[in-house]
């Protein structure tokens, strides 16, 4: 999902938020709510890849390594197809309920949608639990098409992707700047061409964007690193984000516009 944003581009008032949904509605700190959950989008990505070697949040990964693993390793390649489409559908779930009026789902229901992208974290962590131990022992090379651990393998990845695409989907902005959640190559390149810029040219404008556009990679970059440098198994790291997730949910409460402090 890309963060990018440009100085002549802002996020315009009023414009439909089924799909550019703004964390400044209900939250007095939407900036630190969208980085907490790009944080959970991390540390999924990285055990997933360890587990499964598939991403389930780095779809533009996943384009690539479809392709590479297909002939050697048909099973990993198809998981990693099965991961697009479960990321595919969770941001097409957020934007059908939110344009469904008659559910709740709308510009003010991110809490429930959080809620929702929380509840199948924890259904894809009891999969895992399963997972784990009809493949104890076996390296992921050895997961077959249409198998039992397989099958098992393929449902976890598909839950996965689609929970981190509706998280990347509840928050496309916080206040005047686009969010991701899903942040990786695209606030990489813009925060790194605005930090340059800034080097040459010290705008002020130029500092603002860089500082809040290498955050998103940042945030990711250190939910990986909780995964890599600690013990924890794919099941626990799944639960700790679940908590997260519904902790961040707990927290966001409507707020009046002219209490906003982002």
């Amino acid at each position: 999902m890309h963060t990018g944003d440009d100085p002549a581009v802002g996020h315009v008032p009023g414009g439909n938020e089924s799909v550019d949904a703004n964390a400044d509605s209900i939250s007095k700190r939407p900036y630190l709510m969208v980085l907490l959950l790009a944080v959970v989008a991390g540390a999924m990505d990285a055990r997933d890849y360890q587990s499964f070697e598939v991403f389930t949040a780095n779809q533009a990964g996943n384009m690539v390594l479809l392709w590479v693993k297909l002939l050697e390793q048909p099973g990993v390649a198809l998981l990693s197809l099965g991961s697009l489409i479960g990321a595919a559908l969770g941001i097409a779930f957020v934007v059908f309920l939110r344009s469904w009026r008659r559910w709740f789902f709308g510009a003010a229901g991110s809490r429930a949608l959080l809620y929702l992208a929380a509840f199948v974290l924890a259904i894809t962590s009891a999969l895992g639990s399963q997972l784990l131990a009809v493949t104890r022992g076996r390296p992921v090379e050895e997961l077959t098409v249409w198998t039992q651990a397989w099958a098992a393998a393929m449902a976890s990845v598909v839950l996965s992707a689609f929970a981190l695409g509706t998280l990347a989907t509840v928050f496309v902005w916080a206040g005047s700047h686009k969010a991701g959640v899903i942040a990786s190559t695209g606030p990489f390149v813009d925060g790194i061409r605005y930090l340059s810029a800034n080097v040459i040219d010290r705008a002020s404008i130029y500092r603002n964007r860089w500082t809040y556009l290498l955050a998103f990679p940042v945030a990711w970059s250190l939910g990986a690193m909780i995964v890599g440098l600690s013990p924890l198994n794919r099941v626990q790291i799944t639960l700790l984000g679940v908590a997260t997730v519904v902790a961040v949910a707990l927290l966001a409460k409507p707020v009046p516009p002219g209490q906003r402090t982002d």
